[in-house]
């Protein structure tokens, strides 16, 4: 499974251990970041800022590891508040730890915020 232009803000890549991303930078509108982080812990094991889309996902989809792509739920677009806030990814019931997306309202818009 890959990141796509078309799905990068839609959701992530997870497996047992780990989440990877690609978001919007925090701070720096218009570059975007790759990152790879526990979702058990929240723990960044990568975060890597871009200038271009292009580039955040040629390197997140070089990650070589069994993905899936799991859709994010229900809060659309922005990122709020970037404390740890436990977002349930979906489909699998991960319990991510994800930073970023939407603060405490338990949705994520997909920002791996920093």
């Amino acid at each position: 499974m890959q990141l796509t232009a078309e799905n990068y803000n839609q959701g992530f890549l997870v497996d047992d251990d780990v989440v990877g991303g690609v978001a919007e930078h925090p701070e720096k509108p218009g570059q975007f970041v790759a990152f790879i982080l526990q979702h058990e812990t929240g723990e960044y094991l990568g975060y890597q800022p871009f200038d271009t889309l292009d580039e955040a996902l040629a390197v997140i989809n070089k990650v070589e590891r069994p993905w899936i792509f799991e859709k994010a739920s229900s809060c659309q677009g922005g990122c709020g508040n970037h404390g740890e806030d436990g977002h349930d990814h979906g489909n699998e019931g991960h319990s991510h730890g994800a930073q970023g997306g939407c603060g405490s309202s338990g949705g994520c818009g997909g920002c791996g915020g920093h």
